[in-house]
């Protein structure tokens, strides 16, 4: 039999993430190409919206994780929206093609596509791509992280500590009672709004400092991002403040904190 792989190989992780890189920056030219010709979209049984955009792109991405990482189970969103739903196993990938499905399809800028290793309910790994900006933003616990311009240049990453006027940021389309309560909740607070899973790598980069999210959202719009913010210094709590996991029924997500330095958890209001 063969040994499962290391959650914590770094030399692995580093392959996956070069192999892979490749995989979502082709996924995100063919996303904009369909953007530029375009398209049509049409709501899923879940009244979520859906375009030719995010179908095509799973199916690149999940070709790309079965060659990379042979064997493993994939979950994507369009698959399980289409009734392919498997129960999460202790390690899976998750593919969100095109988070932020509505804002690309009303002309903006922030959607993103979405690729996470999972293991142990640990987001390990994550890459998030910017299609219109062609910036890429990836890393994996034990290796750290990284973003890459669309002209190919690398530069690593990581979270800032909190300042005394932190920066918040916010769904930009699903911006509720409850987080505007808790900003303003925040001493000297700036809310920065922005979509798709870019909130995390915003953190992660440290152009952010705080992420409060009370709507529901899917684990594969939080995985790979969560991975990135992590790989960089940062953290994701439940309310009651374990670290927020993966793998839960119907792979949805309840209320969570994202911060880019985990000590200022205790400098927050709770998350209640």
């Amino acid at each position: 039999m063969t040994a499962p792989p290391d959650p914590y190989d770094a030399p692995m992780h580093s392959r996956l993430i070069d192999a892979l890189a490749l995989a979502v920056r082709e996924a995100g030219e063919l996303v904009e190409r369909i953007r530029l010709a375009g398209f049509v979209s049409r709501d899923k049984a879940d009244a979520s919206p859906v375009t030719e955009a995010d179908e095509q792109a799973e199916i690149l991405l999940t070709a790309a994780i079965a060659a990379a990482d042979p064997g493993a189970l994939i979950v994507g969103e369009e698959a399980c929206a289409a009734g392919v739903r498997p129960d999460p196993t202790a390690r899976f990938w998750l593919i969100d093609p095109v988070d932020g499905t509505k804002d690309f399809i009303a002309g903006g800028p922030d959607y993103s596509v979405n690729v996470a290793l999972i293991d142990g309910g640990v987001p390990m790994l994550g890459l998030v791509l910017a299609p219109r900006s062609g910036m890429l933003w990836a890393g994996a616990i034990g290796v750290g992280a990284f973003r890459q311009a669309a002209d190919g240049a690398r530069e690593p990453i990581a979270t800032r500590a909190m300042p005394t006027a932190p920066v918040v940021v916010t769904s930009r389309s699903h911006l509720d009672d409850q987080t505007r309560a808790y900003c303003a909740a925040i001493p000297n607070a700036q809310t920065r709004p922005s979509g798709s899973s870019l909130k995390f790598c915003l953190l992660a980069e440290g152009s952010a400092d705080v992420y409060p999210r009370f709507g529901p959202t899917s684990e594969w719009d939080t995985a790979a991002g969560d991975a990135v913010l992590r790989a960089a210094g940062g953290t994701t709590r439940h309310p009651d403040g374990r670290d927020f996991s993966y793998g839960k029924a119907e792979f949805l997500n309840g209320a969570f904190l994202a911060v880019g330095e985990p000590d200022s958890i205790g400098r927050l209001p709770p998350l209640s």
